[in-house]
């Protein structure tokens, strides 16, 4: 070991079930094993040199996720569609809660919401919808906290646990993975056991079924993945999995999870009544308007780290913010962030003129230009879609990735 003019070396690695470090010195070793999943593992350990003494700083870094070896060989190349149970009853819970019964961004309509109503009705004095009545202006933050890392537990028996592969999707502590619905777990296992939600979760597990026979009819996962790898060359995903309940209305997100070398990405998403309770759509317009649901999740984890190489340039276009959204917005409140939600959604908009009838194409566009002008507010984003198409006519050849200097010199033009 060599050591520079610093008096700490600061040297690891993320954290793995099994892994361990190895120093030697002279013709001795020490070997250190990682015993803390999920959390960071740090030590310190002096060294005399012939010259000085350093501090050989010695870190194992915590992991939101580990997949065991028997996970990586069952799912690697494999696409999933869940309607996890502890997911569903945190989406159940949310739904009847008093900040769900006053929100207007879950599917609270057709007869599986009305069963639900109907079913945990005598149970809605429990003490957990005491702690999740939140104003307004705290809505979306705790709706993600509690819904999305609800993803990380099990039942076992009665019990929730808490012992991965996932365990943590979402929140502001990445050293302990505190999150809103851990803190509220007990309160959460209670409810299930009082009202038998498991035997809920039993008696509806054929229209669970038909729902995820549904989701994969209508959204081609496989030809989205490889279709995003072939434009974007970087990341590599060995493993996609879409996570979803019937509760959900139009907030979604996504998030990806990583073992050393296997990547898994993993999108929450609405259930496909959305677009199935409207009798004036055929199913290739189904298809392609549910498929703007999870493409726009999905291409985040390629669009995102493309952007990163442009960021100096998307931050002095982009923060001229009144020039590309309006109204409220704040969950996007950087010029990165508004620039990788129009690429994100351009992009779904090139990969439908690759993969339906014209016809079908452009019905989908239209609606997606309408959804991003007239209700998301992102107002020039018809204009920005179409530049990227029209470059992506004058050479189908070139990739995605390749478009973004002539896509950002359009932008320049616009302000």
């Amino acid at each position: 070991m060599k050591f520079g003019k610093k008096d700490t070396v600061d040297m690891g690695t993320d954290g793995t079930l099994g892994m361990t470090a190895t120093i030697y010195y002279d013709k001795d070793s020490i070997t250190i094993p990682y015993k803390n999943l999920p959390y960071a593992q740090v030590h310190y350990i002096p060294i005399q040199s012939p010259n000085r003494r350093v501090i050989y700083r010695l870190h194992f870094n915590g992991v939101n996720a580990y997949f065991p070896p028997s996970y990586i060989e069952k799912n690697s190349g494999n696409v999933q569609f869940e309607i996890p149970e502890v997911y569903e009853l945190a989406n159940i819970i949310w739904t009847l809660s008093p900040s769900g019964q006053r929100a207007k961004d879950l599917y609270k309509s057709g007869p599986y919401f009305e069963k639900v109503s109907a079913y945990f009705k005598p149970y809605l004095n429990h003490a957990i919808f005491k702690q999740l009545d939140f104003p307004d202006s705290l809505y979306f933050k705790n709706y993600y906290d509690f819904r999305e890392n609800s993803f990380a537990f099990q039942f076992k028996g009665d019990k929730l646990v808490w012992e991965g592969p996932y365990y943590y999707v979402m929140g502001d502590d990445w050293d302990d993975y505190t999150s809103l619905f851990r803190k509220l777990a007990p309160l959460a296992e209670d409810f299930a056991r009082k009202s038998n939600f498991r035997q809920f979760y039993k008696n509806n597990k054929p229209y669970y079924q038909q729902q995820i026979n549904r989701a994969s009819a209508l959204m081609p996962i496989k030809n989205m993945w490889q279709w995003l790898e072939n434009e974007f060359p970087k990341p590599k995903y060995q493993s996609y999995k879409v996570a979803f309940s019937p509760l959900i209305g139009g907030s979604h997100s996504t998030q990806n999870f990583w073992t050393e070398s296997f990547g898994e990405t993993v999108m929450f998403i609405c259930g496909t009544d959305r677009y199935d309770s409207i009798p004036s759509l055929n199913d290739k317009q189904r298809q392609g308007l549910m498929s703007g649901v999870v493409f726009t999740e999905i291409d985040h984890n390629y669009v995102n780290p493309a952007s990163n190489k442009y960021a100096s340039s998307i931050d002095s276009i982009f923060s001229k913010r009144s020039t590309w959204t309006a109204g409220d917005n704040n969950w996007y409140g950087s010029p990165m962030a508004v620039f990788n939600e129009y690429m994100t959604h351009a992009v779904f908009c090139l990969w439908v003129l690759d993969n339906f009838d014209q016809a079908t194409a452009d019905y989908v566009i239209e609606r997606r230009e309408s959804l991003m002008v007239d209700r998301r507010h992102f107002n020039r984003f018809k204009e920005f879609d179409r530049a990227l198409i029209n470059l992506r006519k004058k050479d189908k050849t070139q990739k995605v990735v390749s478009m973004y200097p002539a896509i950002l010199d359009w932008c320049r033009t616009q302000l």
